[in-house]
């Protein structure tokens, strides 16, 4: 394990402490969005942390960064991963934090505190609670449970049908990402820009074996390359309906 590595498990092992049954929600814009206190109080934490120890490296950050790009060296922090789940009570949410060092993901971690999952990588390979996982390469299409979070998920799982997938909406990145890493599900895509949900997953899940395509918009992480290439072509694809365009 790399000293980078260690550094960011021992700093989020320590963000974890800070979490209460006792929290304060508030809406996040108007789109329908959570945002408790130990989102905030989290990453600052954290970013205080790295900031200490690596002090000429941006943070890219949910609540406090999210204008700050993605450089050759970086961190990437997502506090609380799935806010809503937590907010309701639901144990599907996780801590996580991406290192980029000359311009690769170098070290990634991820915990699901309320699972006791903690999940990291580094040039070694990935763990789940200190054991090395793989994907679970064997799948076929039609025995794959698959996820999509993000923009127009029913209409990207309609063009899935016809493989015989299965389909769930579980509400968090990090979640999705490690559990395909460590066999559960087959693939996964997300929708969206926003680097702290999808770098530190996308790492965990190359490291344990996936297929991986990251591409603007479109992050997917599958067992095998079979069907990383059919969530590519058939959950994301481009189609023009008179004047809407859809974007998958």
């Amino acid at each position: 394990m790399t000293e980078d590595l260690k550094f960011l498990i021992d700093i989020v092992k320590q963000a974890s402490e800070l979490i209460t049954d006792d929290f304060q929600v508030k809406a996040k814009g108007n789109c329908g969005d959570l945002v408790t206190n130990f989102d905030f109080e989290i990453e600052k934490f954290i970013t205080k942390k790295l900031n200490e120890k690596y002090p000429n490296f941006p943070v890219v950050s949910e609540e406090f960064n999210k204008d700050v790009k993605l450089t050759d060296n970086c961190f990437t922090i997502d506090p609380i991963d799935g806010t809503i789940n937590f907010a309701h009570g639901l144990p599907l949410w996780g801590i996580q934090v991406g290192f980029i060092k000359n311009n690769k993901t170098v070290a990634a971690v991820i915990y699901l505190p309320k699972l006791n999952e903690f999940y990291y990588a580094d040039e070694s390979g990935a763990y789940l609670n200190d054991k090395k996982i793989e994907v679970n390469s064997k799948l076929t299409p039609a025995q794959c449970l698959y996820v999509i979070e993000g923009k127009k998920r029913t209409k990207a799982t309609e063009r899935m049908i016809a493989h015989r997938s299965h389909t769930r909406w579980i509400g968090s990145a990090a979640v999705d990402f490690s559990w395909v890493a460590s066999g559960r599900l087959g693939g996964t895509i997300f929708r969206n820009n926003t680097a702290w949900d999808y770098v530190p997953g996308m790492y965990i899940c190359k490291q344990a074996g996936a297929v991986v395509y990251d591409e603007s918009d479109c992050h997917i992480a599958a067992c095998n390359k079979e069907f990383a290439d059919i969530l590519k072509k058939d959950a994301t694809y481009r189609k023009e309906d008179g004047n809407e365009t859809f974007s998958f």
